[in-house]
């Protein structure tokens, strides 16, 4: 078994639950590198703190944590395990959260992410709504990534407006 774990979150924003995925693979690996990209770093909040102060606030107590503010594309460090909730696989959610439309390009990232996984890695992929989960769904395919879908993902904790769809990919 090995010792230690490359963990790759897409997407993170503030990275609020950056503590929570740390105690998760913490306890199944005696050393966690864990890393969180966001594209949109740099927003304000309207306490006038950005995203990646926020983070930096999130990780400043966890061990090699470390908060990259970029494109995932410009990643090519190789990972273990890719954490991807709510990728942006449709255009209007993406145009919603006022990402410029230029960095839509679903397919390719998703791509690239794949291409970074470690040969036996993992990648889990959550989606929302049934229409993002079949978009997810079509662009696996089309890309020959093999997945196995997960279903519904439901919480104890708290109840989603849209439902959750999840994907596993194995590498």
């Amino acid at each position: 078994a090995k010792n230690s774990i490359n963990v790759l979150d897409i997407g993170c924003k503030n990275w609020f639950y950056a503590q929570a995925e740390f105690d998760f693979f913490n306890e199944l690996f005696s050393e966690v590198f864990l890393d969180g990209v966001e594209l949109d770093a740099y927003r304000l909040y309207s306490n006038f703190y950005s995203r990646y102060e926020t983070a930096k606030f999130y990780t400043k107590d966890l061990k090699n944590t470390t908060y990259i503010p970029n494109n995932l594309l410009n990643i090519n460090k190789k990972y273990d395990y890719i954490i991807w909730f709510l990728p942006f696989v449709v255009e209007n959610p993406h145009i919603f959260w006022g990402l410029p439309k230029k960095y839509f390009y679903p397919k390719r990232l998703l791509k690239h992410a794949y291409n970074i996984l470690n040969s036996n890695g993992q990648m889990l992929i959550i989606n929302q709504g049934k229409d993002e989960k079949d978009v997810q769904e079509k662009f696996l395919k089309e890309l020959n990534i093999p997945y196995t879908f997960l279903g519904k993902i439901e919480s104890k904790y708290f109840q989603y407006k849209n439902d959750r769809y999840g994907f596993l990919i194995k590498k």
